[in-house]
């Protein structure tokens, strides 16, 4: 009978496991609660035999036999409900489940059901001690066995098939006598008979109960896993009676145990082949289990995991309390663990740098189930990291030891860095340079021009540069040279980097030598007025001539009588004209040899030089030079002073003429020619055959004080060449291929084309 008792039992466990998909069900008998040992257990695929016998050993029942509400099985907290069976032994029904909800409404009534249907089954029992195992399957088995939630079946002790209940029969579509015997084994799936039957052998061979799995074919043809059970019924002599046996729909269960399988093969190979190190400790911080990656980094092995601080023994010596107490915090507060620490597995002699972190895993009450944490090896990122602050502070050793005020910006030029010599040249702190910070240093009469230059700057994101005055921290100004750079990361963002210059000792220097050629632009006027004297004489003498000759006839024709009136007037006009020519060559001599200012206006080049050929008349013909022009009709009129771009071409007729001093046996030509030079700009060349140069001096001739003649000083053409590029022009010089030289300077032209001036000059004669 306590055979029977044992089959009810399991078919309750097997059917609620199944039915309620709890994670364990068991009996406990009361009156040995004290040796906290179950009669029967059933659990789940996901709690393994050694994860449950643990948690099991770990559920501690106090005196008054009432069970805790919780147990930890695999790291899981598992919710304990527990139910009193009623039988003449006394037993309590013990449900564990993860869910702490359970059970719900219709799990409780599938419990109060599945409770009953065994307290029936056991008081049938207890009534029925006496009574041959005969009567027994024509009673109890019949009314008890047919309501029971599963395929029950029993069998003579040879194992042929003799009772099945009704859920068998309706399940397989098949009547009783078809079942019987052997018959049974139709329903097996083939690929699982020879398997079921040789563990139902092996049973009936060592009378002894066990279970088995194989697919049974449903009345419709589909084929669905079971669990076949089987439990020998003994006579009070250890004979074999009966076999009794429960197969049990465990198809979902299955499925969702392989699913849960293959979930479970994914993950393991997922975190076995991660590149990183994982691990997993209990609520109280024994770590269980670390991946390959983990015991590798760790040189350890699976079973080196035990209880305690183990993992500290490879840590630095300075690190190990700090480690360790930091742990102890994390599981005491439930705080999330992180640290960087210095580990050396006991196979290596090196340290390595680790980051290791964890987090806790909660219930949905907040109770930590688990610890889940990584290890990741950071040394080479932390060997970069400490070599990339001690390049920083070389390049900010660097950076504050250059000689100049290196700074960077935002890119509305607000300050964000200035190095040591900044800082200290202004008296300015970190903060104080900051932002616009920097701009209380900048002379208030640069300040407008600078703030400009940053907008152009920023609105186009180039580089650019302006000079202003900075006040140094003792108060005085100097003249700084201020570039900026723009850097565009990939985002767009723009970030600005600079350097400011002292120029302020070049720009007085710049002062002085402007000064200085001012001041050699009128010596070389000025020792040019024994030379132009003979010609400005001849200049005069022809209109003061032509006044006087007038001025006689005209006295004549008044003395007549009567008067000649007309004639009269017309030697006036001749004498006015003649005058006005005498007062223009004179106002051309004092503003040539005169130190002003530069008048710039729209000019006409033709005119210009005709003009210097007026000066330079006399001295050409005396030196016997025949002068040619070659001067354009359609030439633009270009922005100057007149008085400047006279003295450029009066120095190249003054150094050809001299270049042709010494020529014999050929002619003294000089042309002097005017042209347009593309679009823009226009061209005057003065052409001699003199002497000539070596070409590779041609850029040396205008250098300051060099010279190719005796008693030259050297100054006209560098003057003229300042003079030409203050006119944004270029002037150069370059020898003829037979004789002599031509000395050339090409300035921007203004686009109007001045006619007058010089077709009047050229009708004049």
């Amino acid at each position: 009978m306590v055979s029977y008792e044992i089959l009810v039992l399991e078919t309750l466990l097997d059917t609620l496991l199944s039915g309620l998909s709890v994670d364990l069900v068991g009996v406990l008998r009361n009156e040995g609660v004290r040796d906290q040992s179950f009669e029967l257990m059933r659990s789940s695929p996901e709690l393994s035999a050694d994860a449950l016998e643990a948690g099991i050993g770990r559920l501690h029942i106090p005196q008054t036999g009432m069970l805790p509400k919780t147990t930890i099985i695999a790291g899981t907290t598992i919710f304990l409900h527990a139910t009193l069976i009623e039988g003449h032994v006394s037993r309590t029904l013990v449900v564990g489940c993860r869910r702490q909800e359970f059970p719900t409404d219709d799990e409780s009534r599938v419990l109060s059901h599945a409770l009953l249907q065994a307290s029936i089954g056991l008081q049938h029992a207890r009534k029925d001690q006496g009574v041959t195992s005969q009567s027994l399957y024509k009673t109890d088995l019949e009314e008890v066995v047919d309501s029971l939630p599963g395929l029950a079946w029993s069998s003579a002790p040879d194992g042929s098939a003799e009772y099945f209940n009704g859920q068998f029969l309706s399940y397989v579509g098949m009547s009783a006598d078809q079942l019987r015997g052997v018959g049974w084994r139709a329903t097996v799936h083939p690929d699982d008979i020879d398997g079921l039957a040789a563990e139902f052998r092996q049973m009936l061979s060592e009378l002894r109960g066990g279970e088995a799995e194989a697919r049974m074919r449903r009345f419709d043809g589909e084929y669905r896993w079971f669990l076949f059970r089987t439990n020998p019924l003994l006579d009070s002599s250890g004979a074999l009676v009966r076999w009794y046996g429960l197969n049990i729909d465990i198809e979902d269960r299955k499925r969702a145990a392989d699913a849960l399988m293959a979930n479970e093969f994914h993950l393991r190979q997922l975190t076995e082949t991660i590149p990183q190190a994982l691990w997993s400790a209990t609520p109280d911080g024994v770590i269980g289990y670390l991946n390959k990656k983990g015991l590798t980094f760790m040189g350890v092995e699976t079973k080196d995991l035990t209880e305690g601080t183990w993992w500290a023994d490879g840590l630095h010596p300075d690190q190990v309390e700090t480690t360790i107490g930091t742990w102890l915090r994390s599981i005491a507060t439930g705080e999330p663990y992180q640290v960087e620490v210095l580990y050396r597995p006991p196979a290596s002699n090196d340290y390595r740098w680790a980051d290791v972190r964890a987090l806790p895993m909660r219930d949905e009450n907040g109770a930590i189930l688990m610890w889940y944490g990584s290890l990741i090896d950071i040394h080479d990122r932390k060997t970069a990291q400490e070599d990339m602050a001690a390049s920083e502070n070389r390049l900010q050793l660097i950076i504050d030891t250059i000689p100049g005020m290196v700074w960077s910006a935002l890119s509305d030029g607000g300050g964000e860095f200035a190095n040591r010599h900044f800082r200290t040249y202004l008296g300015l702190s970190m903060d104080d340079a900051r932002n616009w910070g920097w701009a209380t240093a900048v002379h208030p009469e640069d300040l407008p021009d600078m703030m400009e230059a940053w907008r152009i700057m920023a609105e186009r994101v180039e580089a650019g540069e302006v000079e202003a005055r900075l006040r140094r921290f003792d108060g005085e100004y100097r003249w700084f040279l201020c570039r900026g750079s723009p850097l565009v990361d990939a985002a767009g963002d723009v970030k600005w980097f600079g350097i400011n210059v002292d120029i302020h000792d070049w720009k007085l220097a710049q002062d002085e030598l402007r000064e200085a050629q001012a001041e050699l632009s009128h010596m070389t006027r000025v020792m040019g007025m024994g030379q132009l004297t003979a010609a400005i004489a001849h200049e005069l003498a022809q209109p003061l001539f032509g006044i006087v000759t007038n001025a006689s006839a005209g006295m004549e024709m008044l003395s007549t009588e009567p008067p000649n009136i007309h004639g009269a007037k017309e030697t006036v006009r001749r004498t006015l004209r003649d005058a006005n020519r005498a007062s223009d060559v004179t106002e051309r001599l004092r503003a040539m040899y005169s130190k002003k200012d530069p008048v710039v206006e729209l000019v006409d080049l033709n005119a210009i030089a005709q003009e210097v050929i007026g000066f330079a008349h006399g001295d050409l013909r005396k030196n016997g030079v025949s002068l040619r022009m070659h001067l354009s009709a359609d030439l633009p009129a270009v922005r100057g002073d007149r008085i400047q771009l006279q003295q450029v071409i009066f120095n190249f007729i003054k150094n050809s003429t001299e270049a042709m001093n010494g020529v014999v046996g050929r002619s003294k030509d000089l042309e002097i020619s005017t042209m347009r030079e593309g679009p823009s700009h226009v061209r005057l060349a003065v052409k001699d055959a003199g002497v000539g140069f070596d070409r590779g001096i041609s850029e040396k001739l205008f250098s300051p004080f060099f010279t190719t003649k005796a008693n030259g000083m050297g100054v006209g053409l560098s003057v003229s060449r300042a003079i030409v590029e203050s006119h944004n022009g270029r002037l150069w010089a370059e020898p003829n291929q037979a004789h002599g030289a031509t000395f050339a300077f090409s300035i921007p032209a203004d686009g109007v084309v001045i006619r007058g001036t010089f077709e009047n000059e050229l009708r004049q004669g």
